[in-house]
């Protein structure tokens, strides 16, 4: 077998290999909420697949590709004098080539000229290795209501 010399060797491989999967997608999920909340946009970039056919939807507006990310990220930085952006919970599933995690997280939020708001979130996103690096290929968020 070519992932194994026996059947259960295989599915061994296989077990690891989608536990390293998940572990990549919790890993990138974290470094996503440290760089938002250190306001580093360029950091905050480098998670996202540099292509014209990204997808993110960020509390209503769907937003397609590298630039129109950058710019409603950028927008929401340059409204907030601090961010701070915290997993509540998460589950992260193998899906062909890709993970797929669904979540919920908190988004502290310290507008310049305003009070302080958390905002609650629930996030689906889906991540695939392209040239040697996880990136987020779609990530769909979406504001629960109070």
């Amino acid at each position: 077998m070519a992932d194994g010399s026996t059947y259960k060797e295989a599915i061994d491989n296989i077990e690891v290999m989608i536990q390293e999967w998940i572990e990549a997608a919790k890993d990138l999920d974290w470094r996503l909420c440290e760089a938002m909340s250190r306001k580093d946009l360029d950091a905050l970039m480098a998670f996202f697949w540099d292509s014209p056919d990204l997808i993110v939807v960020l509390f209503g507006n769907l937003l397609r590709g590298e630039e129109a990310v950058r710019a409603s990220i950028a927008q929401m930085f340059e409204h907030n004098e601090s961010i701070k952006v915290t997993i509540l919970e998460s589950r992260s599933l193998p899906v062909g080539d890709a993970v797929m995690t669904v979540g919920t997280a908190t988004y502290d939020l310290k507008p310049k000229n305003g009070t302080s708001v958390q905002i609650v979130e629930v996030w689906t996103d889906l991540i695939r290795k392209i040239d040697g690096r996880w990136v987020y290929v779609l990530d769909h968020a979406t504001m629960i209501p109070e």
